[in-house]
């Protein structure tokens, strides 16, 4: 009786011993969100389409006079309004920001006053500010041209390249034929801004004999978008920020690339705003 009272116990021993140590384990696998944000400062980098006609390459259909696309825009806004930004930047150049704030201060009173440029900067932009009751608005871009074009005629000289510049730009109709909710859910996917990001390092790979044109010319994007994080470093904050980017699709892509490797930064899931 004695032997069988000792075995179980020694049973029940091993089983605790067992449950505590899987439970340790577990601990140590499971992140903490509390930690893992510590110090660090939260970025919302969110793509958007173009709201008005651009320079850009491609430019979205999105019918701002639609009701039902209006709705959408409404529902998104307020959905990244939920992240509570207390920082907002900008795809406009610093010199700028003594007009983003008089802008902004007259839009306060009345939402008709709209800086002028395309629409997300007021749409999406400044309605956000507006929303979250911040008013540190910055311009991060910084203005560079590059000769796109003809990097993509050199392409469709060869074969598969033009058959893959084919592929992408149909790609770029399709989502730019989209509807304002589904548009915006695409082009924060990172398969979508991967997509973009090889692009132009597929265009680098671009040039006649004996030459360097794809080089040249995507030394000038990737220095434009350089610039961009280098203002973005420039303002000040602190782990307390929450910081909202609004960028077209294509900066998003390189800025991801940028945030991600910076430990100062936590990055948001930009797929949480664009469900709703």
């Amino acid at each position: 009786m004695n032997k069988l009272l000792i075995g179980l116990a020694a049973i029940i021993l091993f089983g605790c011993n067992a449950k505590i140590k899987k439970e340790k384990e577990n601990s140590k696998n499971e992140q903490n969100p509390k930690t893992e944000l510590n110090g660090k400062i939260r970025v919302l980098n969110f793509g958007t389409a173009h709201l008005s006609q651009t320079s850009d390459a491609n430019s979205s259909q999105i019918n701002l006079n639609d009701p039902n696309e209006k709705a959408d825009l409404k529902k998104l806004v307020e959905k990244i309004v939920e992240f509570k930004p207390t920082i907002i930047c900008l795809e406009l150049e610093p010199k700028n920001n003594s007009y983003i704030a008089s802008t902004y201060s007259e839009y306060l009173k009345d939402q008709t006053n709209r800086l002028n440029y395309s629409d997300e900067l007021n749409s999406i932009g400044l309605e956000v500010a507006r929303l979250s009751g911040t008013n540190r608005i910055y311009g991060i871009d910084s203005q560079t041209g590059f000769d796109y074009p003809s990097l993509v005629e050199i392409a469709n000289k060869k074969v598969a390249d033009s058959l893959y510049i084919s592929q992408v730009m149909n790609n770029y109709k399709r989502v730019n034929a989209l509807k304002f909710k589904e548009q915006f859910k695409e082009i924060n996917t990172r398969n979508y801004k991967m997509e973009t990001f090889n692009l132009y390092n597929f265009l680098a790979t671009q040039h006649t004999k004996g030459n360097q044109e794809g080089v040249n010319e995507i030394t000038k994007f990737y220095q434009r978008n350089l610039k961009m994080y280098s203002n973005f470093n420039d303002i000040e904050m602190t782990k307390n920020d929450r910081v909202f980017i609004l960028l077209g699709a294509t900066h998003t892509a390189y800025f991801d690339i940028f945030l991600e490797n910076n430990p100062k930064i936590q990055l948001e899931n930009p797929n949480k705003y664009t469900d709703y």
